[in-house]
């Protein structure tokens, strides 16, 4: 998933789903690259054989776990400015 951000406020503008990111989606952007940032986020085989976000931190791992089950979900969170983390709007 590739999440697109205001830089000022951390406002969700917009993502292009999926869970491999080639040079198509690598080369779209959301808004203006001046107040618009990306997470861009790609999954990888675990020994299970099954995929899972590319990301150490477990809160944030498993925030990507709930969206790739229900993607427009991602408009319930922000990003935080200065962690440039997901959290849930409250």
């Amino acid at each position: 998933m590739i999440i697109f951000y205001e830089k000022d406020t951390g406002k969700i503008r917009g993502t292009i789903e999926g869970r491999i990111h080639g040079d198509a989606h690598l080369n779209q952007w959301v808004g203006g690259r001046e107040k618009v940032n990306r997470i861009v986020v790609n999954w990888i085989k675990n020994d299970a054989g099954s995929y899972e976000p590319d990301i150490k931190d477990e809160d944030q791992h498993n925030i990507f776990i709930k969206l790739d089950k229900n993607p427009i979900s991602v408009y319930d969170y922000s990003i935080g400015l200065v962690s440039g983390k997901l959290f849930k709007k409250y």
